[in-house]
């Protein structure tokens, strides 16, 4: 999705509400088109009144699509990969078929080439030989805005018992992908940490932080255009409970850590920097522990040994990985992506006048 795109669906979005809004407190004007016109638009001066704020909370389920998890493939996540989260909101019905939400959002992300890289899919094979693997914790704050299929004019509580809804918006989001620490030091050394989790982005693992490489570090601050859709079920006159799925289209490629080729890693600072860089050659699964399949990832490479130029020592890394030769470290061309599926409850906060009658 272009820039150019994102941008005019965002306008769409976020500025539609106040156009709305403000045309339904326009003053009453003459209208030729006569008694039906004048009767829609008492509808909508009714809906003024009626116009209502909830508040609510769900439980959430997150699920990553990226370089170790392609999008394309969606049977590539196990479920063992899709986390849990949490998320609370406040929510603004302004007019018969909209509303406007501003939800904050914790949840986990979570992938692994181990799980998701299948050894008997060849497109697949140079993940599974790569083994990388992360997690991440998000903090997300979105304000987006609802379309309802079905419309109501009348007062929250003659709102339908069921609805469709289609939804979309902006979020800001802070993330921090961090890796497990090997047994070993790539000098067979072992870490005395092994097993912890360490932030990867400190490390620069694709150069980020070496004097040999252009390239800047990534913030931990982010975007993304949430849309989705959703059901609505009225449970009481002031509380309903919603089914939504929601897709998050990142705006950045750093959701797990990777996006660029691999380096020498005679020109990143330190051992921990140099293991998560180039996990290839570890014996045994990051997030499980299991024993990698080493006939199958030597029958589709070898190892090398090559001289860095810049630390001048030596390091044997599988052809293909962990050197400065021009391949990809990254599985695709585009963004990440990440699925959250939620159960909601809400609460409208308005109160009922007495004796109303809608």
């Amino acid at each position: 999705m272009s820039f150019r795109i994102i941008k005019y669906f965002l306008f769409f979005i976020l500025f539609t509400p106040l156009l709305v809004i403000g045309q339904n407190t326009n003053p009453k004007k003459k209208d030729s088109y006569g008694k039906k016109m004048e009767r829609f638009r008492v509808k909508k001066k009714d809906f003024i009144k009626n116009r209502y704020f909830s508040a609510g909370g769900g439980f959430n389920f997150l699920t990553y699509f990226g370089d170790l998890a392609p999008a394309d493939n969606f049977l590539s996540t196990e479920f063992s990969q899709i986390k849990p989260g949490i998320s609370g909101f406040v929510q603004y019905r302004y007019g018969p078929r909209m509303s406007l939400k501003a939800e904050l959002l914790y949840g986990r992300l979570t992938g692994d080439d181990f799980s998701s890289a299948d050894p008997d899919d060849k497109n697949a094979t140079p993940r599974y030989i790569r083994n990388l693997s992360f997690r991440n914790d998000v903090l997300d704050l979105s304000v987006m805005s609802q379309f309802y299929l079905f419309k109501n004019f009348l007062d929250f509580k003659q709102r339908k018992f069921f609805n469709i809804y289609f939804t979309g918006g902006i979020s800001v989001f802070y993330h921090n992908p961090k890796g497990r620490v090997p047994d070993f030091k790539i000098n067979g050394e072992r870490y005395p940490n092994s097993g912890k989790w360490v932030s990867l982005k400190p490390l620069g693992t694709e150069g980020q932080f070496s004097d040999y490489y252009d390239k800047k570090p990534y913030s931990n601050i982010q975007f993304s255009v949430p849309i989705g859709g959703g059901l609505s079920f009225k449970l009481s006159d002031q509380l309903d409970f919603t089914f939504e799925i929601n897709y998050r289209l990142l705006l950045t490629d750093y959701i797990d850590d990777v996006s660029g080729k691999y380096v020498d890693l005679g020109a990143l600072d330190s051992d921990m920097a140099k293991s998560m860089s180039d996990r290839s050659q570890e014996e045994y699964a990051v997030m499980t522990g299991e024993e990698r399949d080493y006939d199958l990832v030597l029958s589709n490479t070898e190892p090398t040994t090559y001289v860095s130029k810049y630390d001048g020592n030596r390091y044997i890394v599988f052809i293909g990985y962990g050197q400065d030769s021009g391949s990809a470290r990254r599985g695709g061309s585009s963004n990440d992506t990440y699925l959250v599926t939620s159960f909601k409850i809400s609460y409208i906060l308005n109160k009922s006048k007495s004796g109303e009658n809608n």
